[in-house]
């Protein structure tokens, strides 16, 4: 049975007995009895925490810069640029989305639920197609999407698609570039030049839908 397990559910496993073990630990010998609800959180952030050692190392590319900047840069002139990011809470997980033009102002500031996905890396993959589905909803010609996941990032540059978790959402992210016919790039950054949608995505937890 465990054989037919993915890897990312044995990791739940393990971080949830981790957790169980520490809980008992705390009430027998600390006598501190933890709120459920701050279990569940330090569940599934180290569950978050240990599965990015689960996926594969990005392969190296040039089409990602050794050096990219540290903080936000604008577009250039006529381009928008749509930072993503996504977190994942108790209840699933969501993309926080900040769409800015050359000026540095903000366009619209989304932010989507999606009940269920504790997966970081399918979390991320769904940031990113919801930043795409964006762009074909509104029509939008020259856009840039960044993101801190470098793994998601190459894996939509180089239509990869993986037999695994990601793999629908992967291919659906394709399909929809597929049947664009806009300029848009996709670019890895660090945290620091994304922390606009960070926030975003971390705000609001109990609204499925959050549009500014």
């Amino acid at each position: 049975m465990v054989s037919e397990t993915s890897p990312f559910h044995i990791l739940q496993c393990i971080c949830l007995l981790w957790r169980i073990w520490k809980s008992r630990n705390k009430v027998t010998f600390e006598f501190i009895k933890p709120h459920v609800r701050s279990l569940a959180r330090q569940f599934y952030n180290q569950v978050l925490e240990f599965s990015n050692l689960l996926l594969p190392p990005p392969p190296r590319s040039s089409l990602i810069p050794n050096h990219p900047a540290a903080t936000w840069v604008p577009p250039p002139e006529d381009f928008l640029k749509i930072n993503v990011d996504a977190a994942v809470c108790a209840t699933g997980c969501s993309s926080g989305l900040v769409i800015r033009g050359s000026d540095g102002h903000v366009v619209l500031a989304l932010r989507l639920q999606h009940q269920g996905i504790f997966n970081p890396y399918l979390a991320e993959l769904l940031a990113f197609r919801d930043a795409i589905s964006i762009v074909a909803s509104r029509s939008l010609t020259q856009v840039i999407v960044e993101g801190d996941s470098e793994v998601v990032v190459n894996h939509i540059r180089q239509g990869v698609i993986e037999d695994s978790i990601g793999g629908p959402v992967l291919r659906e992210c394709l399909q929809i570039l597929s049947s664009l016919s806009v300029s848009i790039e996709f670019r890895a950054v660090p945290r620091s030049a994304n922390s606009a949608a960070h926030r975003v995505a971390r705000k609001a937890q109990l609204l499925s839908r959050v549009e500014l």
